[in-house]
Formats: structure tokens, C-alpha cells, sequence
């Protein structure tokens, strides 16, 4: 039986596999290649609003995830990248995630580059990003957001500055109280509450409850991790969730319909149940 890497593991692979990268295709690439794009109209992104995709007046957003495995639970769906954005499209997702990370998650930036020209939504890059390297690679494969973790990225600041400039979104995830200080402090207007202990990969769904209240109601609440279905759903609502990340209880149902039927009843569950925070 194949062990469970730890989340250092993780750090250290995702480290090793970015840092190849670099020597193959230096910065300055990625930079001439962005300049390049400014001046192709035909390449050139229109802007898409993520944190207005996630911020509703009365419904609780729901972000559908491409996830084709995870180190928790190993291998998850063989869904290609197309049919599950159909899925999500059809079910009413409010955003898209799509994992980036290919060790653990068998991810893949490619899923972005398709994504970007069949789907209308935003889309989130999620990945271990720890380098401005990643977030300039997310903007040229076409991503509008990406995710920020404390903790791994080195700079919360600089990070969401360079989102800015770039006119990406972010999410900046935190673990506890001290990480979403540290996230407001670096004027984080988007942040997610990981529901999942990355020591042991336990889920606790309680944990969007304990720290909501830290969250002030101007600031975009994602709650990330752990939501297996409706009521799931409708308690990170109840907690104060502004929106829902969501991709085990969707890409883990045995083809296409019951991943449709499982996005359209999570999407369905939290309608009209924004409850805002104070």
C-alpha cells in the first residue's frame, strides 16, 4: 500500500519540479512571451471578474474543481478537462478550479490553456504556488485568479500586488486566526478557510465556523475543503461562507450525470442562504 506523503513532501517535490522548470524556461521567457500576448489580439485575455463571480447578494457562490486525484484520497476520476467544464457550466458554477500540481494532484497547466477558450467562467489556478514565477505562469495559460497560501507563498503583499498589476484574482488561503491577520494586513479583499489539517489531512468542516468571525464582511469568505454534498453545504453557509469550493463530492461520482446531478444539488442547496457576517 502506497503511503501518504506529508505535506513537506509536498513542498519539496512541488520546489524541485518548479525550480526544472525555471532552468528550462527562464523568467525572462515568461515575460516576453506575456509582452507578446499584450500585442496579439487574438491571444489577448479579456478580463474576467473572479471575486464578483463569487460574491452574490443572497446566494452562496459555488467554485466547481477539476480534480483528478488528491494525496488524501489518490487517484479521484479519469473526467476529462472538457467534460467536467461542461458540467460545471451546465450545473450553474459560479468560478472554476483547476489543480495545476502534477505529483499528487495529476494536475496540469495544459487543463488551464484548454479551459480558457471553452468556458465563459473565471478560473482559479490552484497549485502550491511559492514562487511570482507561477503567478505570471497562471496568467499566460489564461487563469483569472490564483490561490495564495500562507505559509508557502513568500510574500502575502507582494503576491496579491503582482495579481494587481496583472489583473488576476486570488484567494488567500488561510489555517488559523494569525494567517487571515497576516492576510488583512496585506489588504487581502479574498480569503479562504482550508477546512482540511494538512499534518494529518483530517477535515473539519467546524473550522469555516471558528474563523468566519475573524473574517470581516467586506472581505470575500471561501470555504475551502471538506463539503460532501447539500448539507455540507448548507452549514459552511450557516457559518458564514460567501462562497464554496467544492471538487472530491463532484469528481468523485461515477461518470458524468451523477457529477452533474452532484454540482446542480450542492449549487441548488445554498440559494438565497448568504447569511453576511458582522
Amino acid at each position: 500500500m502506497k503511503t501518504r506523503p506529508s505535506i513537506s513532501e509536498i513542498l519539496i517535490k512541488r520546489r524541485e519540479t518548479l525550480e526544472e522548470l525555471k532552468e528550462k524556461v527562464p523568467l525572462e521567457t515568461l515575460l516576453d512571451r506575456l509582452d507578446s500576448d499584450k500585442g496579439n489580439s487574438k491571444n489577448n485575455q479579456s478580463f474576467k471578474d473572479f471575486r464578483g463571480s463569487i460574491n452574490h447578494d443572497e446566494d452562496v457562490a459555488v467554485i466547481c474543481e477539476f480534480k483528478p486525484a488528491s494525496p488524501s484520497k489518490g487517484h479521484i476520476s479519469d473526467s476529462k478537462i472538457q467534460d467536467a467544464l461542461e458540467v460545471f457550466k451546465k450545473a450553474d458554477a459560479s468560478a472554476v478550479s483547476i489543480l495545476t500540481e502534477e505529483n499528487y494532484f495529476n494536475g496540469s497547466l495544459e487543463n488551464i490553456k484548454i479551459a480558457q477558450n471553452i468556458i465563459e467562467l473565471p478560473i482559479l489556478r490552484k497549485d502550491f504556488l511559492m514562487d511570482e514565477y507561477q503567478i505570471y505562469e497562471a496568467k499566460l495559460a489564461g487563469a483569472n485568479a490564483v490561490l495564495l497560501m500562507n505559509d508557502v507563498y513568500p510574500d502575502i503583499k507582494e503576491g496579491i500586488s503582482l495579481c494587481s498589476e496583472l489583473e488576476l484574482g486570488y484567494i488567500v488561503e488561510c489555517k488559523n486566526r494569525e494567517d487571515i491577520e497576516h492576510s488583512l494586513a496585506a489588504d487581502a479583499d479574498v480569503v479562504g478557510v482550508n477546512n482540511r489539517n494538512f499534518q494529518n489531512f483530517s477535515v473539519d468542516l467546524k473550522t469555516t465556523q471558528k474563523l468566519s468571525n475573524s473574517v470581516p464582511p467586506e472581505v470575500v469568505l471561501v470555504s475551502e475543503s471538506g463539503v460532501q454534498g447539500p448539507e455540507d453545504a448548507k452549514k459552511v453557509a450557516g457559518y458564514g461562507a460567501d462562497a464554496i469550493l467544492v471538487g472530491s463530492a463532484i469528481m468523485g461520482t461515477a461518470n458524468t450525470e451523477d457529477m452533474h446531478r452532484a454540482a446542480k444539488n450542492i449549487i441548488k442547496s445554498v440559494k438565497g442562504l448568504k447569511v453576511g457576517r458582522t
